[in-house]
């Protein structure tokens, strides 16, 4: 890549991102971002404050869950929650236990009707691991070397190529409080 195409993307790090949030569903759910990002400079950062995610939901509100012969039949009335609770019983069950009938129709076996209406999902996993895909996305290969911030509202990463040094880390401490503290004064 010449060195005019690394201008040219490094100037675009936002488009990039807004473009791959979008992709990914969580765009409303990024309130704000910044990213230092300089071609000359030996690391990349990026700092994203995150807007509130829903509450936990049972998944007893998000489906009727029956008894079935072989373990539980759960059919989901909410479509927006199918992938994540897909994902959730994978992880609890393993996937040959869970037997998808139709697109919003699934057996759990094994599992009692009881355990599932009161499992619950978290949807503020979920929105922290999207956004963190759509981070990995745009971070420059070979960025290996990283040192990450996190709190409820704030995520911040940098990464470089070379040792980490404690300016960039302050650099970026300094970020993440600023990210942290503007939402507090836009509320």
């Amino acid at each position: 890549m010449s060195k005019y195409d690394e201008s040219f993307a490094y100037q675009n790090f936002d488009t990039i991102l807004r473009q791959i949030m979008v992709e990914l569903g969580v765009s409303r759910m990024v309130t704000d971002f910044r990213i230092v990002a300089e071609p000359d400079a030996p690391y990349f950062l990026i700092s994203l404050r995150l807007g509130k995610a829903r509450t936990s939901v049972k998944v007893s509100d998000m489906g009727i869950v029956d008894s079935s012969p072989r373990g539980a039949k759960i059919t989901i009335t909410d479509e927006n929650w199918a992938p994540a609770l897909l994902t959730r019983l994978w992880q609890k069950y393993g996937r040959d236990s869970i037997e998808q009938l139709t697109r919003y129709e699934l057996i759990v076996i094994g599992a009692s009707d009881e355990e599932l209406m009161d499992m619950e999902l978290d949807p503020g996993e979920e929105l922290r691991s999207k956004v963190l895909d759509a981070v990995w996305r745009i971070f420059p290969e070979g960025f290996k070397v990283r040192h990450n911030l996190m709190n409820d509202d704030v995520m911040t990463l940098i990464g470089t190529e070379h040792d980490m040094e404690e300016e960039w880390i302050r650099t970026a401490e300094k970020i993440h409080e600023e990210m942290h503290h503007s939402k507090k004064e836009a509320e």
